[in-house]
């Protein structure tokens, strides 16, 4: 359980940080000013804090190739009790550290994070970690259609759903990692398997207590014909979010439609780093496990 938390985490940061580096220049703001660019999630799930900085310049664009990583910086992950340092990895290319219980990251309290660096630069963020909301129940169901060379595609829906907790204001994205075996119908012998991560975005509600949730990712499968497709298992977690966690995600989705549309304006990046650009935000997962074979041909 602790290698899947820890490669959670790494698909979460991997995500967000890989995916805002290919905006062409020609799409930036006329003022360009260099500031640090933080990206740091927190979660109770967390066996690694991790912490990625790096010089950008505008805060239209994440940036972090290897020219621009910042790897001198002093890094603190602190609360009003405890504080912890992150060292930087130079293999990882990232700033990390494992708390091994030293340091929780618990539900309702707030956390500061703080970098330092060279020139007596300083940014500075806080998040506070939410209450994880348990997931009620999982369905995975399909469509399959057929193509031109006489192969299947299947599209699979993967949805979670919850009550809701009511009261306030809350913020959500799904995971879900499916395992797949493709197995010939005539010999019943097994093809291959396939590990698939639906995709999930962020959503928000806000009503009374108890009202059924629910939330939908997608993926899909190419196959080839004669064959059916057993699910084998099903790993799902809600991540109830922070604000800034879902501003962030929200406006790096309204950039990505942005540069497909040739006479769009640019969309800018939600921030929270006080003096910096990026996002210091927070997650708390509830998980669940299905072993049910579910098979379609």
């Amino acid at each position: 359980m602790r290698t899947f938390f820890c490669v959670l985490l790494v698909v979460l940061m991997g995500g967000c940080i890989r995916t805002v580096d290919e905006l062409s220049v020609d799409a930036l703001p006329i003022d360009r000013v260099t500031k640090p660019n933080v990206i740091c999630f927190i979660s109770p799930q967390d066996t690694v804090l991790a912490a990625k900085i790096a010089m950008s310049e505008p805060q239209i664009v994440s940036s972090f190739t290897e020219s621009l990583v910042v790897k001198d910086a002093v890094v603190f992950l602190s609360d009003s009790i405890r504080t912890i340092q992150l060292a930087y990895d130079d293999r990882l290319r990232y700033y990390r550290a494992v708390p091994q219980g030293r340091f929780p990251i618990r539900p309702g309290v707030t956390y500061r994070l703080t970098v330092s660096m060279t020139g007596n630069r300083r940014v500075t963020a806080e998040a506070t970690v939410p209450q994880a909301v348990p997931i009620d129940r999982v369905s995975l169901d399909s469509t399959v259609t057929r193509n031109t060379a006489n192969a299947a595609l299947t599209n699979y829906t993967t949805t979670l759903y919850w009550k809701s907790p009511g009261n306030v204001t809350r913020y959500y994205r799904g995971w879900a990692e499916i395992e797949q075996e493709i197995v010939d119908d005539g010999t019943g012998s097994r093809i291959e398997s396939r590990i698939s991560q639906p995709t999930f975005f962020v959503d928000r509600e806000a009503g009374p207590a108890g009202v059924p949730r629910l939330m939908a990712g997608s993926h899909s499968l190419l196959t080839a014909p004669k064959t059916t497709t057993r699910t084998q298992r099903i790993r799902a977690g809600l991540l109830t979010t922070d604000e800034n966690y879902y501003r962030y995600h929200t406006s790096l989705r309204e950039q990505f439609t942005s540069q497909s549309q040739n006479f769009a304006e640019p969309t800018v990046l939600f921030s929270n780093i006080a003096g910096g650009y990026g996002v210091f935000a927070a997650y708390n997962g509830s998980y669940i496990t299905m072993n049910e074979p579910v098979s379609k041909k």
